[in-house]
């Protein structure tokens, strides 16, 4: 598999560490992971009202979730991230996504503010698109 930063000479490039686009080629399979959201092991949201807890809690979700289906971060290749309104400017300002996605390959990045989660103290989710070769 070989993937390929897209990046486009008439555009800025991104302020954070991401790609405007992806390009997979000779991809074997293609992993969609719905969305992630930042519940302990028991199903309960963590850190309510912390958007800082919530997001380190998101991650380690999608790492394990990677680790299930025998990938890792380097795989990822698309990343929609979802966060409530009132925490949006907190979560960039923090640039909350920078310790995760320095660590891996810069993959396309969608960021939504929305008006609510499907729970209440929910403040984010991120769904995952990965390609892998195996």
């Amino acid at each position: 598999m070989e993937i390929d930063i897209i990046n486009i000479p008439k555009l800025a490039k991104p302020y954070a560490p991401y790609s405007a686009g992806v390009r997979v080629r000779q991809a074997g399979s293609e992993i969609f992971i719905s969305g992630v959201v930042p519940n302990n092991v028991n199903g309960e949201i963590v850190c309510k009202g912390d958007i800082t807890g919530q997001m380190r809690q998101m991650r380690e979700n999608i790492k394990a979730t990677l680790e299930a289906a025998g990938i890792t971060f380097q795989e990822v290749v698309k990343i929609n991230t979802y966060v409530v309104g009132d925490y949006l400017k907190e979560y960039i300002n923090k640039g909350l996504d920078i310790e995760y996605l320095g660590s891996f390959n810069t993959p396309a990045v969608t960021l939504v503010g929305v008006a609510s989660l499907a729970n209440d103290d929910q403040l984010i989710e991120s769904e995952i698109i990965a390609v892998t070769s195996k």
